[in-house]
């Protein structure tokens, strides 16, 4: 099957300190974190935040001072004065209705506890990183992580919704490769390829007893829904242009904005997966977040497909004027309609008819334009056509296209001349 998207790949790295339950984490950030547009980078032992990206080279410094919870190690329960350790992201910006003293002029609030949080039951909430009213100083916070206001000010602009933030209690100085990034990566592209396919491997994809805990949603529940929708839905689309790979101290998150089509529904945001072993070391979903947000991302999935689109159209256009009735039918869907044919072996009986008698000698196509509708991909253009018999014909060819493993389909062919 070929992808209908490009892939890229940001890892963040993490270990262990020890292998004892709850020890430390202690965090690993790669090179390649300066392709992000904005990180941050906590390191609780030190007391200070770091920041990288292509936004970071924006800020005076890209280390400063911070404040973290007053006990050390990692947060597991509210009121514990701890401040938690993994990979969080932010959910928003905070400027008014703030206690001055506490959180000086802004905050940034962060999405713990994320879903593998809850799978470890843990508890609490309102983990933010703020300003303080007064000069920081070390390990003053129940929890949260205080900047001065000189320091959180640089973040304007440059912090925003979906961030990526990592708190952990040492941040490692230098690069690690690892071996589950690449593989949930690849895991991830499977499983919007198998979400697209309307597939039962989609479900195969996750931990059902993890996910129900962490969701606190029935897994068979949601497989069931999932199970309708594929059955009842002609087709679906599901497209992402990047995919993050950010590693915590016992998971990985996949993170990327992703474009849903389908008949009954367009919708784009971000999602993240939270990715762990299983008891035979497979790596499964064991939780999720989505958060809808307008991309553009529909613009960026027809930009994205028009090279594939052009090819498909050269390829139709060449078994067409080649006369080529096996080779041409292929292009059709089963139940393909053309003009008043209906189903791919009436139009195949069509054109072997047709073609006994005259053949194609010229078919130019022009100005082609695309859209997203109800029915699919529309592809419109304008056609002339010429056969050996010396009738020809000029108007505007549109074809209804849906995605067929690496390639498309034609599920619609219409013509006004």
């Amino acid at each position: 099957m070929r992808a209908l998207c490009s892939l890229g790949l940001i890892c963040i790295w993490g270990c262990f300190c020890c292998s004892a339950a709850g020890a430390a984490w202690q965090a690993v950030v790669p090179e390649d974190a300066v392709k992000l547009p904005m990180l941050v980078a906590v390191d609780k032992s030190e007391q200070s935040a770091r920041f990288y990206g292509e936004r970071a080279t924006q800020l005076e410094r890209a280390k400063v001072p911070c404040s973290s919870g007053q006990v050390l190690g990692d947060k597991q329960k509210e009121g514990d004065k701890k401040t938690p350790e993994g990979v969080y992201f932010v959910e928003s910006r905070k400027t008014q209705g703030l206690n001055y003293q506490l959180y000086g002029r802004e905050a940034y609030t962060l999405n713990y506890p994320n879903p593998v949080d809850r799978l470890h039951n843990k508890t609490g909430h309102g983990i933010w990183i703020h300003g303080r009213g007064t000069p920081i100083v070390p390990r003053e916070t129940k929890g949260c992580v205080a900047l001065n206001n000189n320091d959180i000010a640089e973040l304007d602009t440059k912090v925003t919704p979906d961030t990526p933030v990592i708190l952990a209690n040492t941040i490692a100085p230098y690069f690690v490769v690892g071996s589950g990034a690449s593989t949930v990566k690849e895991k991830t592209r499977a499983w919007l390829r198998a979400w697209q396919d309307r597939s039962d491997a989609f479900l195969q994809f996750y931990d059902p007893e993890a996910y129900s805990k962490s969701m606190r949603e029935s897994f068979a529940r949601f497989s069931n829904n999932k199970k309708r929708l594929f059955k009842r839905l002609p087709w679906i689309i599901t497209w992402t242009d990047s995919i993050q790979v950010l590693e915590g101290p016992d998971y990985l998150v996949t993170w990327f904005n992703q474009y849903y089509r389908a008949k009954n529904l367009t919708v784009q945001g971000v999602r993240r997966l939270y990715w762990q072993k299983d008891s035979i070391g497979e790596y499964r979903i064991v939780g999720a977040e989505w958060k809808e947000k307008e991309l553009g991302a529909e613009q960026a999935y027809l930009d994205a497909v028009a090279p594939s689109v052009h090819n498909f159209l050269g390829e139709w256009t060449q078994a067409w004027r080649n006369a080529s009735v096996s080779k041409y039918d292929t292009f059709y869907a089963e139940r393909a309609v053309q003009g008043h044919r209906k189903g791919r072996a009436a139009i195949r009986a069509h054109k072997r008819s047709l073609w006994q008698k005259k053949q194609p000698k010229q078919i130019v196509l022009s100005n082609v334009a695309m859209r997203m509708t109800r029915r699919g991909l529309e592809v419109s253009m304008n056609q002339y056509y010429g056969d050996t018999t010396g009738y020809a014909d000029q108007g505007r060819k549109t074809l209804v296209l849906l995605p067929d493993g690496d390639s498309w389909v034609i599920v619609r062919e219409e013509w006004r001349s």
